[in-house]
């Protein structure tokens, strides 16, 4: 008769059982692989690694918890968030679902309203120019900017009463002589024979205009339209200036590259600002005398139309859904704007226009497929670790990215907002970490929606920002609050894959500053017996073919952490199976985790027992 391979009977009659041990060590983790199954993977790799930093070999670190809150925009859900630094404050651009536009002070949490509901679609993609403004372009509220004060929408910001605005750039051609007082601005021509009511402040020194600052941009002039600007008051030689209608365009994709604003029009159409000779700026500048211009792409390999446009490590590069090309350099020649388009991979692009970033010289990106990296002129993925997420992952919800230092350690982040997690039996929101080669996992909440990262002045390096609807939530900030870990081994066999093995003791060595409590497993093809520390834990397993098996506290063993330091705790455990592994969860603050031990004999071979 075959033994009952569930709960594991230690064998009896045996005076001696040591004097056989041997011992399962897993140490000098090496990196989670979640591509084949746990029963395939070696000691030094790990089924599963949440929130645990893989600092060395022997060191697993836990992160620390996101933070409270920053704010909550009252009554909106997040859509996507970028960065933004405009004139030396650090803001987080909150588009909401609504087509509303809220900027997020990241020092106070302030919010400013820039535009109402119904401005945006769900969709607008930005970039900011020299930290003067945010640059916007959408397919429903066209070409936009805001300079931390003033907002001037394109043409099809219609409920902002900015269809037609004058642009904010007022060119100084003249700033006269003589005035004793700032002159008051004002426009003729266009809408209402006054750029349709646009005001306008002047900025003296010296007796001359040295700038004109919109505080109206107007609405319903047509881009072809003359205006011009009008300065009254006393004066020895009068000022002059001019001004243009913001440009009335709108696509997919923005970038300023080469000084200048580039964009898709929705379609694979690559299109262009000029240098700004007319303008004095190159973002307002659509003049073909100036060098602004277009392309198509008629390049086959962008099968529907260019998704996101991103300026990298001196590259413009332009993502379709199925390809990835590059600009390397531009130069103009009679008014006429030159380039070459490379095309890097013709099988290969994103349509998570957030995942894109540059990481220590590479550009990364993801796709339904996984994680790829721009190494020069090739594309290769940096993910088969992740297939096994991947593939129980659903992108209704596009995943967005970031950058974070972490324990000095420079990472790029990937928000997943819909994993199915098997083993949970619930679907929630990961991020994969990518460092050195390696990735992990953070969980800092189950609902996030948009995440992105920002290079904050206070802190000098990169800090990862997420939203799970209204909040705004700075993540992994937290060192004093508690966070759960979950560390998987692999199902080792330890050499001989027939032999059944009789696990008879397990320690875990671990550095902890406070003390504190963790539940580990001993698992095998079996099941597992679970071993909690310090409190009583419930375990949901789910084995290797795929069968839930609740485990509660079969075997309760208490060790508590009386003080903080390197230890290691070890108890009597069972386990029977040819296979052995470990699980190691629980709430935890600043712990590490370095090396688990399992103490078997080998026991019948192929695991029967008369």
């Amino acid at each position: 008769m075959a033994r009952q391979a569930t709960a594991a009977v230690r064998p009896k009659g045996d005076p001696d059982p040591r004097g056989r041990s041997k011992f399962l060590i897993f140490e000098k983790f090496d990196k989670m692989n979640t591509k084949v199954a746990r029963q395939n993977l070696p000691a030094n790799e790990v089924a599963w690694m949440e929130n645990l930093q893989p600092i060395a070999p022997n060191l697993l670190k836990s992160v620390p918890a996101a933070a409270s809150a920053l704010t909550t925009v009252v009554g909106k859900t997040a859509a996507r968030i970028f960065p933004a630094n405009v004139l030396g404050t650090d803001y987080l651009m909150f588009f909401a679902t609504d087509g509303s536009l809220t900027a997020i002070n990241t020092g106070t949490g302030a919010q400013t309203a820039v535009a109402p509901a119904a401005t945006f679609s769900v969709f607008p993609q930005m970039d900011v120019f020299a930290s003067q403004r945010i640059l916007i372009m959408d397919n429903t509220g066209f070409y936009s900017t805001w300079d931390g004060t003033l907002f001037v929408g394109g043409a099809g910001s219609a409920n902002l009463g900015q269809k037609g605005a004058i642009s904010p750039n007022i060119h100084i051609t003249s700033g006269g002589s003589g005035y004793a007082a700032p002159p008051t601005v004002s426009f003729t021509g266009g809408a209402g024979g006054n750029a349709g009511g646009a005001t306008a402040t002047a900025v003296l020194s010296g007796g001359s205009v040295v700038a004109v600052n919109v505080t109206n941009a107007g609405s319903g002039n047509n881009s072809g339209d003359a205006i011009t600007v009008v300065f009254t008051g006393a004066n020895t030689t009068p000022a002059t200036a001019t001004v243009v209608v913001w440009p009335p365009v709108k696509g997919s994709g923005i970038a300023v590259a080469f000084g200048r604003v580039w964009w898709g029009d929705g379609s694979r159409t690559l299109n262009f600002t000029g240098t700004g000779a007319t303008t004095g700026v190159t973002w307002d500048d659509i003049k073909t005398a100036d060098a602004a211009g277009s392309t198509v792409i008629s390049d086959s390999d962008l099968a529907h139309q260019i998704t996101s446009l991103k300026f990298l490590n001196n590259y413009l590069y332009i993502f379709g859904d199925q390809s990835v090309k590059q600009i390397g350099s531009i130069t103009v020649s009679s008014s006429v704007t030159l380039f070459t388009i490379l095309t890097l991979a013709s099988d290969i692009g994103t349509s998570f226009v957030q995942s894109i970033f540059s990481y220590n010289r590479l550009v990364l990106f993801a796709n339904v497929q996984g994680v790829y990296g721009i190494f020069g002129a090739t594309v290769q993925k940096i993910s088969d670790d992740l297939d096994g997420i991947f593939q129980n992952s659903t992108f209704t919800t596009k995943p967005s990215a970031g950058l974070i230092d972490l324990n000095n350690i420079h990472c790029y982040a990937l928000l997943i907002p819909l994993y199915n997690d098997i083993r949970l039996g619930i679907i929630r929101s990961i991020i994969v970490v990518f460092q050195q080669n390696k990735w992990f996992v953070l969980a800092q909440g189950n609902s996030m929606l948009a995440m992105t990262s920002i290079p904050l002045a206070t802190t000098l390096q990169f800090e990862l920002f997420a939203s799970s609807g209204a909040d705004v939530t700075e993540l992994v900030q937290n060192s004093n609050a508690n966070v759960q870990i979950l560390l998987i081994t692999s199902l080792n066999p330890h050499g001989n894959l027939v032999q059944a093995k009789q696990v008879l003791r397990s320690g875990v060595a671990m550095t902890t500053a406070v003390a504190q409590s963790i539940a580990m497993t001993v698992d095998t093809e079996n099941g597992a017996n679970t071993y909690t520390f310090a409190a009583a834990t419930t375990i949901i397993w789910t084995n290797n073919v795929g069968t839930i098996v609740q485990w509660q506290n079969n075997s309760l063993v208490n060790v508590n952490f009386v003080t903080g330091g390197f230890k290691m705790p070890d108890q009597d455990t069972e386990g029977y199976g040819k296979f052995i592994g470990n699980t190691i969860s629980g709430p935890v603050m600043g712990l590490a985790i370095n090396a688990i031990a399992n103490e078997y004999i080998d026991d019948d071979m192929w695991g029967k027992n008369p």
